[in-house]
């Protein structure tokens, strides 16, 4: 009995996991979150010195799911419109391009988690220094 059993589900296991070839998931989405989403620069690493804003005034990446992204202080957040850039993600390489319309950032994407993402320069390009970027927090006050 327990040898028919086998005999039947063998097809059907084997079918399911012989010449599958299981591709990553597109990390671009946890860019933008099927919308748009804030991320804050929390470091800003170049020749091993963090350049990155503190306290009140940080600066922002906003990234959407057209493939625009937005470069903005917090402080501009009412006044004017950041620094606009398209971005191109490739998933397969782990990559990333950020152009501006006077300078292109490439990187290397590195996952520490949903909520921590490190750009890493690629090596041969013009890009110089490497980012950390987190989901904006909530900058809400509790008054209760």
């Amino acid at each position: 009995m327990f040898q028919l059993r086998f005999l039947i589900f063998l097809p059907i296991i084997s079918s399911c996991t012989t010449g599958v070839r299981l591709i990553e998931n597109d990390f671009s989405s946890l860019l933008h979150d099927g919308n748009s989403k804030v991320w804050m620069i929390k470091e800003l690493i170049s020749n091993g010195t963090d350049f990155a804003k503190k306290g009140e005034i940080r600066d922002l990446l906003i990234f959407y799911d057209n493939g625009i992204c937005i470069l903005q202080s917090t402080a501009e957040m009412s006044n004017q419109m950041g620094k606009r850039a398209s971005y191109k993600a490739n998933f397969a390489q782990k990559t990333i391009s950020i152009v501006f319309s006077k300078e292109k950032w490439d990187f290397i994407v590195e996952i520490v988690s949903d909520n921590e993402i490190i750009l890493k320069p690629i090596k041969g390009t013009k890009t110089n220094f490497s980012l950390k970027i987190v989901p904006l927090p909530d900058l809400a006050i509790n008054t209760e």
